[in-house]
């Protein structure tokens, strides 16, 4: 039995960056593991993508939602010391698979991605690893969330978003009528 889990998906043209698993997806398959501070700042960057965005935001949003019981210590990170060794990693053939734009005296940019998605990883039993991901259609997928099946499919839902409504109607024509 395998273990299917649904992942966020930034797509760019040489590659797919999915923060949930820490993972670059490149083309031909294969993958390279990020760290938990490389996925988190390219993650803030890609959620920011097209703007720029300053080295201290960038910081407080890659950091700011750190485990509190993690060692005990404030620790401060350097922005400098992750953005390295990511940048090597999405090197590709001697260009940058994600461009972060150092725009001088204010911060970083990367461009908007192709598109956003969600993925289904499936862990590879005979490897150990995980599969290379199937994009998962929105509309007519078997891996929705409890509250998309629920909006999706529910009678009882549907009838009670009407019974809403019409009491809302009503609430309004009555204190519009009261002002008469």
């Amino acid at each position: 039995m395998t273990t299917q889990s649904l992942t966020r998906c930034f797509r760019f043209p040489d590659v797919d960056f999915e923060p949930d698993v820490h993972l670059l997806v490149w083309r031909d398959k294969t993958e390279t593991p990020l760290t938990l501070h490389e996925s988190r700042l390219l993650e803030a960057l890609c959620y920011c993508a097209g703007e720029v965005i300053s080295h201290e935001q960038l910081h407080n949003k890659t950091f700011s939602h750190l485990d509190p019981y993690e060692d005990g210590t404030d620790q401060h990170y350097d922005l400098n010391n992750i953005l390295k060794p990511l940048a090597a990693k999405l090197n590709l053939q001697g260009k940058m698979a994600i461009p972060i734009e150092v725009v001088p005296h204010y911060g970083f940019r990367v461009p908007l991605p192709e598109k956003t998605c969600r993925l289904v990883h499936e862990p590879d039993e005979t490897k150990g690893e995980e599969a290379p991901p199937s994009e998962i259609d929105n509309e007519d997928s078997e891996f929705r969330s409890a509250t998309e099946e629920i909006v999706k499919t529910s009678v009882i839902h549907k009838i009670s978003v009407v019974i809403l409504t019409l009491l809302a109607v009503g609430i309004i024509t009555a204190s519009f009528l009261e002002y008469l």
